[in-house]
């Protein structure tokens, strides 16, 4: 069954030919209240060619603000075009975010789409010739925290974020590279 989803869904860059779906993806998380996602991406629905340069500029690491890191952004994409959800894969990792970062929209949540989204990203870090991925989550966020260790993470320790006033876990994930 897994193999039959990824066959359906694989990541990209943020095209033209997503904007409707990333309309879409973009106004879900408002209709659930999920404000800090619908804010992540706003810029999108005011101005996507420009949104769509920005995320160009942040994998190129051009004219980043001091506070941020290049960073390659991808849409998890299925076989009808449809944006499930976003994930970012940074090279140089965060402190409360890891190399890698993803959410999916709230319609694709507890379906398996996570996991594989992330299997994915673990992926597209190992083409980024990265050796070994951070990815974290909140404490309370117990779903990504199962994709995470169903994607051999493992648990190295946590941190407090004020910013976040939340308890973040951090996992290390081996990509299978060896030098």
């Amino acid at each position: 069954f897994k193999e039959i989803l990824m066959a359906k869904i694989f990541l990209d860059k943020a095209k033209a030919e997503y904007k409707q779906s990333f309309y879409k993806y973009i106004e879900s998380y408002l209709a659930e209240g999920e404000t800090s996602y619908y804010d992540k991406y706003k810029m999108a629905l005011d101005n996507f060619h420009e949104y769509i340069k920005l995320l160009e500029k942040e994998g190129q690491g051009t004219d980043l603000p001091k506070d941020r890191v290049a960073q390659a952004t991808f849409w998890s994409v299925d076989d009808n075009f449809h944006v499930l959800g976003v994930t970012r894969i940074r090279k140089q990792a965060l402190e409360f975010g890891g190399n890698i970062g993803y959410d999916i929209a709230p319609a694709y949540r507890k379906k398996g789409y996570g996991s594989l989204i992330l299997k994915l990203a673990l992926i597209k870090a190992r083409e980024m010739n990265l050796q070994k991925a951070i990815v974290t989550c909140e404490v309370d966020n117990i779903a990504s925290k199962k994709i995470i260790e169903k994607n051999k993470g493992i648990f190295i320790g946590s941190l407090y974020s004020e910013e976040m006033k939340s308890r973040i876990l951090k996992y290390e994930m081996s990509l299978g590279i060896t030098r």
